[in-house]
């Protein structure tokens, strides 16, 4: 059975412990009002720059979305159909998309235009300019989601094709580290590919094999199967 705690006429007649805190409190800050004002100021300063840095970056982001997406939403649809894209529109496009994105540095619509960059110099050729796009774009806090896979997997086709065999397959690999399904396959891919280029034959067939045992329904699975018989 629990103890009763008993209490005598001067623990009643006593002050409250809470109450008596709450009022040295009081009486503290009305001996000290500059200190108190001066406190709270600051508090204020500290909320007040936190939420208006908060709210100052989201309108950069706002505004370089608004600057940037007529533009990358057109790259998107030349890129889509290379072979029909019209050499000076191209030109053109890249200029704007350029110039927007130096314009709004460090927001996420800017590594996107870094990714369109990189890839409009792939399809021209220029693959130290793409390597250059893809690398500033990965550099960026803002490289995050989906950007990380498509950033990574185009530094790789750009080494790739600069005969850069040991950098791309370091690209691809980081590519599928973002990445699964489909898309990591082809990034498999891509570093089995550039292994065998490189004269890695054994690395690149182990790892042909490995892509088999993990994706046997894979919808690229009969250019796997092609590729590794002629390592075999």
């Amino acid at each position: 059975m629990a103890e009763k705690i008993r209490y005598t006429r001067k623990d009643l007649k006593g002050p409250d412990e809470f109450i008596t805190t709450f009022g040295r409190i009081l009486a503290w800050c009305k001996d000290n009002r500059l200190k108190v004002a001066v406190g709270a100021l600051c508090v204020i300063a500290v909320l007040g720059v936190s939420f208006g840095t908060r709210a100052y970056f989201q309108w950069q982001e706002n505004k370089a979305s608004r600057d940037l997406w007529p533009y990358l939403d057109q790259a998107r649809a030349v890129m889509a159909e290379p072979a029909a894209a019209d050499s000076g529109k191209l030109g053109e496009l890249e200029q704007q998309i350029a110039t927007h994105t130096t314009m709004h540095p460090g927001t996420r619509a800017a590594v996107y235009g870094e990714y369109y960059l990189g890839s409009i110099a792939f399809q021209r050729g220029e693959y130290a300019k793409s390597v250059s796009r893809f690398r500033e774009g990965i550099k960026s806090e803002k490289d995050e989601g989906i950007l990380r896979y498509l950033l990574r997997e185009g530094l790789g086709a750009s080494l790739e094709a600069q005969g850069d065999y040991a950098g791309a397959a370091v690209a691809y690999r980081d590519a599928g580290g973002y990445a699964d399904g489909e898309l990591k396959v082809l990034s498999q891919v891509g570093e089995a590919r550039v292994l065998a280029l490189s004269g890695k034959k054994a690395a690149a067939e182990e790892l042909y094999k490995q892509i088999l045992r993990e994706n046997p329904k894979s919808r690229i699975r009969d250019l796997i199967d092609f590729n590794l018989a002629r390592l075999e």
